[in-house]
């Protein structure tokens, strides 16, 4: 074996990269085998295609870490156990099922292309690119041989038994998946390519009539958006979940589309699942209806809340106005009567007259600060009732409102009345007593 020199080991950077060009390689593969006229025919999920990469890069690599990097064509016929086991019992096991032997060396061959495809979309030399491409038809032409001599050698009764015995499996198989999918609650529909629907569940079935659905649209059977597969996945895209009637107007389910080809390559079907979620949705309608009527409740609240602090602004507002009016009363009793009164009694010698001006100085005072004692010492003969009465005639008030607010009767209020007014010295005079009482100052 020789040395590898830097233009070697730049192809093998390319060989050893190939795994990490897995989209490409399997876009290439699936057109190279719709060419060929195999992908219609052809199971492989695409795990499978990506692990017959893995499993074919795998000797080289191990042949290279070994210091074999370049193996030539008889060595690798001579010591097919040494490398080419799993590639020819992958072979085996697809011949077993019923796979003809040009069938499948012609897969093998568009995977050999697919990979020299990938090569030359790659980054790297001519030289590089070439010697890469006469590996893997190297390793692909000593496989081809090793197929065929496995083939032949395998007696006609074994191969038959095997393959009884891989039909079987496979038919468990089906059936096995068959009845996992007519047990499930969902609705399941397979679409073509074409949009129109080739197979369903038995809760689809129990739903739909099978003979008006199988064949038919599926945007029509569903009664759905779109007129093309197109437009349906437009509407509905594939892996979202999206609410549908398709039934009746009560009925509500959770649809979902996926692409079969994501598991399968040789499938341009969809599965499609209908989720009946008519209690999630009238619960979810339910709470939305109490979130709704909570935040109406709310709303009002906040309403009800600001004309509030509107009134309150406006009674505080109000209370600053009769304060300011207040204060300006009492200025102006203090400037006009007070303090001029104390300015005479500071600068009267006269006794008598200073104690005239000290009374009304003293009486303006007690004006200034209601029931301190400046009020007429009459008031002080009322009792506790007769007070109260006073305190509603001098507020203006009728007999009638004031039997109603003490809870008394009109004759009584009457009554004190008359007590009233001869305590105040009234009796027998023409004067109001409602006005009488607002000379006095009396206050509530």
């Amino acid at each position: 074996m020789k040395n590898r020199s830097g233009e070697q080991r730049h192809y093998w950077d390319m060989l050893m990269n190939l795994e990490g060009e897995e989209n490409y390689f399997l876009e290439r593969w699936s057109i190279r085998m719709e060419q060929a006229g195999y992908l219609e025919h052809t199971t492989a999920k695409r795990a499978d295609c990506l692990l017959a990469l893995s499993d074919f890069l795998m000797p080289m690599r191990e042949h290279r870490d070994r210091g074999m990097a370049n193996p030539d064509f008889p060595w690798l016929i001579r010591h097919e156990g040494e490398w080419g086991r799993p590639q020819i019992e992958s072979a085996r096991r697809h011949r077993m099922r019923g796979i003809t032997a040009d069938m499948y060396i012609g897969c093998f061959k568009t995977f050999i292309h697919s990979l020299v495809d990938v090569i030359e979309k790659m980054d790297g030399s001519y030289e590089s690119k070439v010697q890469a491409r006469r590996h893997v038809k190297l390793y692909g032409d000593a496989l081809e041989v090793l197929f065929v001599r496995d083939w032949t050698r395998i007696l006609p009764d074994l191969a038959a038994q095997k393959l009884d015995e891989a039909n079987r499996l496979l038919t468990l198989e089906k059936c096995r998946y068959e009845n996992i999918l007519d047990a499930s609650s969902e609705l399941i529909l397979v679409v073509g390519g074409d949009g129109r629907v080739t197979k369903a569940n038995r809760a689809a079935l129990a739903v739909l009539d099978a003979k008006e659905a199988i064949g038919a649209p599926v945007w029509d059977v569903l009664s759905v958006e779109g007129q093309s597969l197109a437009d349906l996945l437009k509407y509905y895209p594939e892996g979202t979940s999206c609410e549908v009637n398709p039934f009746n107007e009560t009925v509500v389910y959770r649809m979902q589309i996926n692409s079969i080809g994501n598991v399968s390559m040789a499938s341009d079907e969809y599965m499609l699942m209908l989720t009946n979620i008519t209690a999630h949705a009238a619960q979810r309608a339910t709470l939305e209806r109490v979130v709704s009527e909570r935040t109406e409740a709310l709303r009002r609240e906040k309403e009800q809340l600001e004309e509030m602090n509107i009134t309150l602004r406006n009674v505080l507002q109000s209370i600053d106005r009769e304060r300011a009016q207040l204060l300006g009363e009492v200025s102006a009793k203090v400037n006009n009567l007070v303090l001029p009164a104390l300015e005479r009694i500071e600068s009267e010698e006269d006794a008598v007259i200073r104690k005239g001006y000290l009374t009304v100085a003293k009486d303006q005072l007690g004006r200034l600060a209601p029931g301190s004692g400046g009020s007429d010492p009459l008031l002080l003969k009322l009792t506790h009732m007769e007070t109260r009465v006073a305190q509603f005639i001098q507020a203006g008030h009728p007999s009638k409102e004031i039997a109603e607010s003490l809870n008394i009767s009109v004759e009584t209020v009457q009554t004190h009345r008359k007590n009233i007014r001869r305590k105040l010295g009234l009796h027998g005079k023409s004067v109001s007593l409602y006005a009488h009482l607002k000379t006095l100052g009396l206050t509530a």
